[in-house]
């Protein structure tokens, strides 16, 4: 993950990228914001609020290619027909972000996960047979600031699953140690004991 970090970031184009080779990579995209596609992920905690996070396709630079881009968590207004007001941005913009392949799914809501522009997961493929649109293989999670108000807190790479790798590994090595401390101690203790038998 450090290597991923450091690495400079890639520049999303027209030509397809491997979303999988690139995961949690830093990139960077340049274009505008097609804001009649916006959809938001249903069920999004920030804080103990209950909210969305905004997806929504940017045009990339001299090409009909687009990159879905997560913009940040907004709160709901507490009536799911009435959406968040978005403040988006007009002309072109220069996005920073992190690859990811798709967003983690949440608790279905209506047929086939979707009720209108809420969805409960979002996959790039199935973004795009929705939108009609050409895009890159991934979701695109900003990290640059912008004027929107839209909050993007997102969890560092590493922290979840390889992080839970490392905590398995840890205890598990514990839990060797114990098994050959023990087992040194109990044979040291048979053979003493069988010495002063004797």
């Amino acid at each position: 993950m450090l290597v991923a970090q450091l690495a400079p970031p890639v520049i999303l184009r027209s030509g397809l990228i491997d979303a999988k080779s690139l995961e949690a990579r830093q990139a960077q995209a340049q274009g505008e914001w097609v804001a009649d596609r916006m959809i938001l992920l249903d069920n999004q905690i920030y804080q103990g609020q209950v909210g969305f996070q905004v997806l929504m396709p940017l045009r990339l630079m001299g090409s009909n290619r687009h990159v879905l881009v997560n913009r940040g968590w907004i709160r709901g207004t507490g009536d799911r027909h009435q959406q968040p007001h978005v403040i988006t941005a007009g002309g072109v913009q220069t996005i920073s972000g992190l690859i990811q392949q798709r967003t983690p799914r949440v608790g279905s809501v209506g047929k086939d996960a979707r009720d209108g522009i809420i969805w409960s997961e979002v996959t790039p493929e199935g973004f795009s047979a929705w939108s009609g649109l050409r895009l890159q293989p991934l979701v695109l999670y900003q990290t640059s600031s912008a004027q929107d108000g839209l909050v993007r807190d997102w969890p560092h790479p590493g922290s979840g699953a390889d992080r839970n790798r490392g905590y398995a590994i840890q205890w598990f090595a514990f839990a060797m140690m114990a098994v050959i401390f023990w087992g040194y101690y109990f044979v040291r203790g048979q053979i003493r004991q069988g010495i002063e038998n004797d």
